[in-house]
């Protein structure tokens, strides 16, 4: 039986995304911190999801479509990255967002307005059937002569996945060109695609790197079970040699008040690597995962081997929205010492 041929591609990304050495925290836990710079990837397409997008917007540009439908937070990442792609590319893009109209648009749901997408406000209740949400949003491109092709939330689906089993390669790449030889790289979870791409990607491209998630918002059993099945889908419809590994490494507890919602110790990761090492993260995602692998340094500096590399997904726009929240910590003790 001959493989099944290779998914189409479209070129969004910035690529390849530099690997710095952070100076000052590798002196601080004596071992190599290296920061993978994937908030980079592009302007407003920045951060992990362009890599994505590159394979779920070549597939709708292959079935011709001519408007993406994806679904997110008010300020969700995804949601912007969708937008900046269709007004590169000459799409419509809607976007069905999880809450009420604000007064006035902030962080990336004010990008999104200004590159054209069209906000579909849902309740709660809606959300949670979104489902229905996307079928009566397809019904009505379709109505007006358009077609739609729908990204879920995130892009977690095994086709967005292989993104970051690119990217696997690409940093394999980046080793033989000179780069270190990470003993681990980690990678902030949200749903687990990405660290799913990475896993097929360590099988494929030869990489040595043990491969550690950080859940954000979802318990660790349930981004467990989706790297999983989004492997084996994977597999199955790409006739790729690959299987999840026999243990999916995960370091729970860091999930904090929820998807959205900050606590100070997150703003407080958020300040203190601006300040350190001049690299911005988002209270929502990097700054929880960057919090917990901070944590996990602290109690072992060696548990993540001699080169430890964190991937950092993006998300600064989602800085803007907690700028009260940021004020009134950037106005009190200094979090770094000079």
């Amino acid at each position: 039986m001959s493989a099944p041929p290779a998914p189409p591609r479209v070129s969004l990304a910035c690529l390849p995304t530099p690997i710095v050495k952070l100076e000052r925290l590798s002196a601080r836990f004596g071992v190599e911190v290296f920061v993978k710079r994937d908030d980079l990837t592009g302007l407003l397409e920045t951060g992990n999801k362009v890599r994505k997008l590159e394979f779920l917007v070549g597939e709708a540009l292959a079935q011709g479509a001519d408007t993406l439908i994806t679904c997110g937070t008010l300020q969700s990442n995804c949601c912007r990255a969708v937008a900046a792609v269709a007004a590169r590319l000459g799409l419509r893009s809607i976007l069905a967002l999880r809450g009420d109209r604000p007064q006035s648009y902030d962080g990336n749901l004010l990008l999104g307005k200004l590159l054209g997408a069209e906000a579909v406000y849902c309740t709660p209740e809606e959300f949670g059937q979104i489902e229905g949400v996307f079928a009566r949003l397809t019904d009505e491109v379709r109505r007006r002569g358009g077609r739609p092709y729908v990204i879920p939330e995130s892009g977690a689906t095994e086709l967005g996945a292989l993104g970051y089993l690119e990217c696997a390669h690409e940093i394999s790449q980046q080793v033989r060109q000179g780069a270190p030889a990470f003993d681990t790289l980690v990678i902030t979870a949200f749903s687990g695609g990405s660290q799913a791409g990475l896993l097929m990607g360590k099988q494929l491209a030869g990489l040595s790197a043990e491969i550690v998630g950080i859940p954000i918002a979802r318990p660790a059993g349930d981004v467990q079970r989706y790297v999983e099945t989004t492997i084996r889908t994977a597999a199955a419809r790409f006739g790729l040699r690959v299987e999840p590994p026999k243990t999916i490494h995960l370091l729970d507890g860091y999930q904090g008040l929820g998807r959205g919602t900050i606590r100070k110790e997150e703003l407080a990761t958020v300040v203190q690597l601006a300040r350190e090492e001049g690299i911005l993260l988002d209270p929502v995602y990097t700054g929880k995962a960057f919090l917990g692998f901070l944590d996990h340094l602290a109690r072992d500096s060696k548990q993540f081997g001699s080169r430890v590399c964190f991937i950092h997904t993006g998300g600064v726009f989602s800085l803007f929205p907690f700028r009260d929240s940021l004020s009134r910590l950037l106005d009190g003790d200094p979090l770094v010492e000079s």
